[in-house]
């Protein structure tokens, strides 16, 4: 009964998961309770799958992705446990169990049903988007300033930001463009696709709407069959571009969420008056504060989320009884965050993996593998460059795992050509 309804079951477990990591967090004891009790319901089920057909699970757990999920986690344990060469106090080894896991568990369900992958990641990557939406709209207050014609970034659930909603979508978008563009699944997953792009548009994350414009050309460009239909599709891309580049620049509504950030972007980078009332302000004094510290432990970093502790992090203004203030920050950067917490070590042990697959990716020769790999691991150099995702996110781990295993079918594929 259950092998026969395997995939199904897979599905709706995959979409528990990440749902209720993604949307609701671990931070409070229901919503721990609840991702606890779905990620054991699918370890379970994974043990089952596993136990009848050993060999399988034996070659999805002695692989290079497993070796890199120990290397990495060891030394993030070492360095948060034990305080090593700075104590910040923020490690928790409860948090880093329940951030792994679920990506662990997601990891085996796919594993199990690589087979039908595209088929799974898109049906999960569907109902987890409209989900999502549906949680955000009936949580955010901002919807009802919305309604009322004031426009803010809409995108908050209780376990996530703006900026992870958006991130979010966009990694449930990849599978979903391949099915729609390239083996032109329109009626099933078109909704779903509009759905998704518009949650990423009201989020107005410049991580996820530059990606969607880039996974979109990735896709368009994998279905050219020959030079005519390459120069078309680049022409399309062009034209899909500048009419969103203007629609971003002239709708009110666009411009309020994404389009002034993408000015701001120009107008404060570089500058060395930083204004610390916007996002790339910000950013640019961290930056400013990393260079100058830096260089004071790069081997081995200042210790787990040590910039926060720092003064120079003191970066974000807010005002408490009518007074302006300002509180410390961490870098919002997984680069410089890796960096500056574990040194050139810390960045070797945890991009060496990602490096090594981009690598493996650009050689597949399946359609299916080349262009989900691509897609993702563009996508999350776009994430890490404005957020620090290895410690408090499972998507990192959930996506490069799931390239190995968009690896792992192309070998295969290539073993039985």
């Amino acid at each position: 009964m259950i092998e026969k309804n395997k995939l199904l079951i897979t599905k709706i477990l995959l979409i528990l998961v990440i749902y209720f990591r993604c949307n609701w967090g671990i931070v409070t004891k229901p919503t721990l309770g609840i991702n606890l009790l779905v990620d054991v319901i699918g370890f379970a089920f994974v043990a089952f799958l596993s136990w009848n057909n050993k060999k399988d699970f034996k070659e999805s757990i002695l692989n290079p992705a497993i070796l890199w999920l120990v290397l990495f986690q060891g030394l993030q344990f070492v360095y948060g446990h034990f305080g090593l060469v700075f104590d910040a106090g923020m490690y928790s080894m409860q948090y880093t169990i329940m951030t792994v896991l679920p990506a662990f568990v997601a990891y085996q369900l796919l594993w199990h049903n690589r087979q039908d992958l595209i088929d799974v990641l898109s049906d999960v990557g569907g109902i987890v988007i409209l989900a999502t939406f549906v949680t955000n709209v009936c949580y955010d207050r901002l919807w009802i300033d919305a309604l009322h014609g004031e426009f803010y970034r809409l995108g908050e659930v209780p376990g996530g930001t703006v900026i992870d909603t958006g991130n979010l979508y966009i990694l449930m978008l990849i599978p979903m463009m391949y099915s729609l563009i390239v083996n032109r699944q329109i009626k099933r997953y078109l909704f779903q696709c509009i759905v998704g792009s518009i949650g990423i548009l009201l989020a107005g994350s410049k991580s996820s709407v530059g990606p969607l414009i880039v996974v979109f050309a990735i896709m368009l460009l994998g279905t050219s069959k020959d030079k005519k239909t390459f120069r078309r599709n680049i022409a399309i891309i062009g034209a899909v571009g500048v009419v969103g580049l203007v629609a971003i620049m002239a709708v009110p509504i666009l411009y309020e969420v994404i389009g002034s950030r993408i000015v701001e972007l120009f107008t404060q980078t570089g500058t060395t008056d930083y204004d610390l009332h916007t996002s790339t302000g910000q950013r640019m004094a961290v930056l400013a504060a990393f260079k100058a510290h830096f260089p004071e432990s790069p081997i081995f970093g200042h210790g787990f989320y040590a910039f926060k502790s720092m003064p120079y992090s003191q970066l974000e203004e807010y005002v408490e009884d009518g007074v302006v203030m300002y509180r410390n920050i961490q870098t919002h950067m997984n680069f410089m965050e890796l960096l500056f917490s574990f040194g050139f070590v810390g960045l070797i042990c945890y991009y060496w993996f990602p490096i090594w697959e981009t690598i493996k990716i650009v050689r597949c020769k399946k359609g299916l593998s080349k262009l989900l790999g691509l897609a993702f691991i563009i996508t999350f150099l776009s994430i890490d460059l404005g957020l620090d995702m290895f410690y408090k996110y499972m998507t990192p781990y959930y996506t490069y795992l799931l390239i190995y295993i968009l690896i792992k079918i192309d070998s295969t594929s290539q073993e039985v050509e």
